[in-house]
């Protein structure tokens, strides 16, 4: 008890060293404009939620904004292109670029490596808990946002088919789409829902001056989902044509709870083929337990 009282209190110093490390290097050795770099809008305000509401993620900072001035060093376009779509599918989550990001897979690493590496030492254990260390610590990250990605974008069709509904009754009763979009958004009851962030984010766009042709496409671009895309084409396409939206829109309604209602069916047809490994495991469980002491016997001819 003793043994693992020390090595959890060794392990915790040199953390915490580690992060006194990264962040004197981070003021003495990078310049002030990769230290501190300008956001502005969206990725300020999630940056500064992140920061604000992560006890760990502010002590853990320094480190990745150390390793972030070394992954910008590193090329990879294609690998830096396909992260900005996941970190964009995912909601731009505490403002991260594609450097960013990797400094966060390079800081992950190297806190797994030295993680493991004490533990093991303290625990007096194989050097091959390393190796696990190091590979949690590099696949974790991308994990965790891919996770993010697919649950937002779930969300958003998720939440969708019924937003079209509060739109077609708010035009319904005399507001433009406009103002249809903005009294949803205002009486949202989770401001913290994706597709109210994304729906958010459209109003302020086009406060900011550009036309709602622009803003719709920004939408879709943020969110590439099939509904969306197909939401985007039509109240754009309405629009050039002079078509009556609100009939397009409940229209798009209808499709979109058609197409939720044809993902959910298929959901539970594969439900069925997914459970039936366990069901068999737990079928031989039960088997081996009621008739184990048979089975035994049998095998060395004492069951008569």
């Amino acid at each position: 008890m003793g043994n693992v009282q020390l090595s959890t209190v060794w392990l915790v110093l040199a953390l915490a060293a580690a992060a006194a490390a990264a962040a004197s290097l981070v003021v003495l050795f990078i310049p002030s404009e990769l230290r501190d770099p300008v956001l502005r809008g969206y990725r300020s305000t999630r940056r500064r939620e992140a920061l604000e509401g992560s006890v760990l993620l502010r002590i853990a900072w320094p480190a990745i904004k150390l390793c972030t001035h070394y992954a910008t060093l590193i090329g990879a376009p294609q690998w830096k292109e396909k992260t900005s779509l996941k970190l964009r599918n995912a909601g731009e989550p505490m403002g991260l670029s594609p450097d960013e990001f990797l400094g966060m897979i390079i800081a992950s690493t190297f806190f797994g490596l030295l993680s493991s590496y004490l533990f093991a030492h303290a625990a007096n254990m194989g050097y091959g808990i390393v190796i696990v260390g190091v590979f949690l610590g590099l696949v974790l990250p991308n994990l965790w946002l891919n996770d993010k990605a697919q649950t937002r974008l779930h969300a958003i069709n998720r939440g969708l088919p019924q937003a079209l509904d509060l739109f077609v009754l708010s035009m319904g009763a005399g507001l433009d789409f406009i103002g249809a979009v903005r009294h949803v958004v205002e009486k949202w009851s989770d401001k913290r829902d994706p597709l109210c962030e994304e729906l958010s984010r459209f109003l302020h766009e086009l406060s900011l001056g550009k036309t709602r042709k622009e803003a719709l496409e920004d939408l879709a671009y943020r969110a590439p989902t099939e509904l969306v895309k197909a939401f985007v084409t039509n109240a754009t396409q309405a629009e050039k044509r002079g078509t009556p939206l609100v009939e397009v829109l409940k229209i798009q309604a209808e499709v979109a709870r058609t197409k939720r209602f044809q993902t959910a069916e298929k959901v539970a047809g594969r439900a069925g083929v997914v459970i039936l490994m366990p069901l068999m495991f737990i079928f031989a469980a039960t088997v081996l337990v009621m008739f184990g002491s048979l089975i035994v016997k049998g095998f060395r001819g004492q069951l008569f």
